[in-house]
């Protein structure tokens, strides 16, 4: 399976940041993966890559930098804490199936797009969701 282009996008950011020149990029991917160009990559070969990376100092972006503070949104630490409540309740960390329960039961259709009242809704619902599997 391909990797997101979220994924992609953050491989080069950490290239970006650690200053690794092509050349030195494809040995690196070819190293760790066998692969040439991180277009090849699967999700297994992403971490791996990313394993290599943070070994070699890259610090990934908090997820302020994705959203922004934004008046009248969800702020950073709703979101994180909504995605670590989907990611428990969910067993596993699938942007499209939090998507999916996010449209289905608040009309939005991605997290981006969450105010700060529909953010606080969304915790509520999913605690009160991981409390019920968890008995």
């Amino acid at each position: 399976m391909r990797l997101y282009p979220s994924k992609l996008k953050l491989l080069h950011v950490a290239r970006r940041q650690l200053a690794i020149p092509d050349a030195e990029w494809r040995e690196l991917l070819e190293e760790v993966t066998g692969c040439r160009s991180s277009t090849e990559l699967d999700l297994a070969d992403f971490d791996a890559v990313m394993a290599r990376l943070k070994w070699l100092g890259f610090k990934p972006p908090r997820d302020t930098a994705y959203f922004g503070k934004r008046a009248g949104m969800a702020t950073p630490r709703q979101i994180a804490l909504i995605r670590r409540l989907w990611s428990e309740y969910a067993a596993g960390d699938d942007p499209n199936s939090l998507d999916h329960w996010l449209e289905h039961s608040f009309g939005i259709t991605s997290l981006r797009f969450a105010n700060s009242d529909t953010a606080g809704k969304a915790i509520t619902a999913l605690k009160a969701m991981a409390s019920r599997s968890a008995r």
